[in-house]
């Protein structure tokens, strides 16, 4: 009966390893002026990330959100009042990835957490059902 419990317990949390992406949500700061930031849950079709600003070549405001899929590592250029702004979209995968100032590291952190947290489960699975 135990060994049930626990095999029904690993199957739902490995089913929970898929659920909706985490990110930080940040909404705006300038001049790298640290900003209040809190948690936000993804669309299916969004990821986490951190948008950047632009103007004449300077870094001039940053945020943190979901974005949409399509966005992700474009460049967006506008202009107001005869000044040329550019806006980035640098993406990542992972739980709170968008939470450091490089994507990339925590892509790779969340991303093997998450393997090692189901391999975990998997062997668990495996050895509850050959007790059975």
């Amino acid at each position: 009966m135990d060994k049930t419990l626990l095999l029904c317990l690993a199957i739902l949390t490995c089913a929970g390893i898929g659920a909706a992406l985490q990110c930080l949500k940040c909404d705006f700061t300038v001049f790298g002026i640290p900003c209040h930031t809190t948690t936000v849950t993804c669309k299916d079709d969004q990821l986490c990330a951190t948008i950047r600003g632009r103007a004449a070549g300077q870094r001039l405001m940053m945020k943190k959100n979901c974005v949409d899929k399509v966005k992700c590592n474009a460049n967006d250029t506008s202009t107001w009042m005869d000044i040329t702004y550019s806006t980035s979209y640098e993406c990542c995968e992972g739980e709170f990835c968008n939470s450091g100032t490089g994507a990339g590291a925590q892509l790779s952190l969340a991303t093997g957490a998450q393997l090692s947290l189901a391999a975990g489960l998997a062997m668990l699975g495996v050895w509850l059902t050959r007790g059975l």
